[in-house]
């Protein structure tokens, strides 16, 4: 009995379809190879999105502002741009920040001197594409982190940054800091101020 050629599988097709799953170890033997960043998501390598000229111009005026300032304060701190690498264990997780701040001294994961445990301070700059994803499930990551006190997101679209500050009783405080008359403050960081007149300065908002 001749059998249908719409009833036969397309074994390639099928395949394509398939979600790959990769060990830790590969990803990480990969993202050294790899020309663009990827993120790990318990098996899943996922890659991040170029940004904008705002979104990279604004990571590097936040990480260059609370350099500054930790510097001038003489502070046991270290501040990071994009390429380091936080690993979130109780999600199995590897992500990248657009910044990070770290009290005293990094805790690394592994024996890898590029990918830390122990953030204290987050920054992400939103874009359209990632804005629900850093509100929501990133922000989840991230508090599992005991050492994880602040997240700091930078709107590109309008002068706008957000703080979420964590309490004592493990709540956290939300904070809009707007416009260019305004001025966020870090609190995990000795009350450090960020302009928001400087951090946005020339960019087309």
């Amino acid at each position: 009995m001749a059998t249908s050629a719409a009833l036969i599988p397309n074994i390639s097709e099928a395949k394509s379809k398939m979600e790959r799953f990769y060990s830790l170890e590969t990803y990480f033997q990969r993202e050294e190879r790899a020309v663009c960043k990827s993120e790990y998501h318990g098996g899943k390598i996922i890659k991040t999105s170029r940004g904008t000229f705002n979104h990279d111009n604004l990571g590097t005026k936040a990480a260059t502002i609370l350099t500054v300032f930790v510097e001038d304060n003489d502070l046991n701190y270290f501040v990071n741009g994009s390429d380091t690498k936080i690993r979130i264990e109780d999600f199995d997780r590897v992500v990248y920040p657009d910044a990070v701040v770290i009290c005293e001294k990094p805790a690394y994961y592994g024996e890898r001197k590029d990918t830390i445990t122990n953030p204290l301070i987050v920054v992400e700059v939103l874009s359209h594409s990632t804005d629900k994803y850093d509100r929501g499930e990133k922000f989840e990551f991230y508090r599992s982190l005991e050492s994880f006190k602040e997240y700091v997101l930078i709107h590109q679209k309008r002068k706008l940054v957000t703080v979420y500050t964590k309490q004592s009783d493990e709540t956290w405080i939300i904070r809009d800091y707007k416009d260019d008359e305004n001025t966020a403050i870090l609190f995990a960081l000795h009350n450090c101020p960020i302009s928001l007149k400087r951090l946005y300065r020339g960019l087309d908002i």
